[in-house]
């Protein structure tokens, strides 16, 4: 469990203790679970940076690639529109980081 973080949720007083009997480490909020920020706000356009970030990464890999628009446009539908649906399960997906996905894929 060393790589564990103890969470809480309202007030604990004996956590370093439990944290030291389990081994773990005492965490905080705002973390990360399943890549999912826990804690934030969910209104915040700052919890979709990761998701934005991960787009650019995808799309400057195949820039070095000769496809066609064709080929482009098949590799932006099937992979990159997936990439927030797993953050869309939990969040709503503000306006702006909408336009700025959108924009990414122009």
């Amino acid at each position: 469990l060393s790589k564990s973080e103890l969470l809480s949720v309202g007030e604990v007083d004996n956590m370093e203790s439990l944290a030291w009997n389990l081994g773990c480490r005492v965490g905080s909020f705002p973390a990360v679970y399943l890549g999912l920020p826990l804690g934030a706000s969910s209104k915040s356009s700052a919890i979709w940076d990761s998701v934005v970030v991960r787009f650019q990464k995808r799309l400057a890999g195949w820039k070095g690639h000769y496809l066609s628009k064709g080929g482009k446009l098949t590799l932006i539908k099937s992979t990159l529109s997936s990439l927030p649906t797993y953050f869309m399960s939990l969040f709503p997906l503000p306006a702006s980081v909408a336009n700025r996905l959108e924009k990414l894929q122009r």
